[in-house]
């Protein structure tokens, strides 16, 4: 539960940081704003609670593997 979710916070932070974006790039890219994409980071919003175009999307602007995201940290 409270676990994985603050592990995906801290990836999609250290991923966005290793690609040297900023949040507001990485929140155009996914098309939501500002604020949303903070509460992703922050672990307020759990990735695998919203909608899969989004997820998708965040993956995607992250260069991330949604499946290794999602499953492989469940570990």
């Amino acid at each position: 539960g409270e676990h994985m979710a603050d592990r995906v916070a801290s990836i999609l932070k250290e991923r966005r940081k290793e690609m040297e974006l900023t949040q507001s790039e990485v929140a155009h890219e996914v098309g939501i704003d500002l604020q949303s994409y903070q509460k992703f980071e922050s672990g307020k919003r759990k990735l695998e609670n919203c909608s899969m175009r989004i997820g998708l999307q965040e993956c995607a602007a992250l260069e991330l593997d949604p499946y290794e995201l999602l499953f492989f940290y469940r570990k």
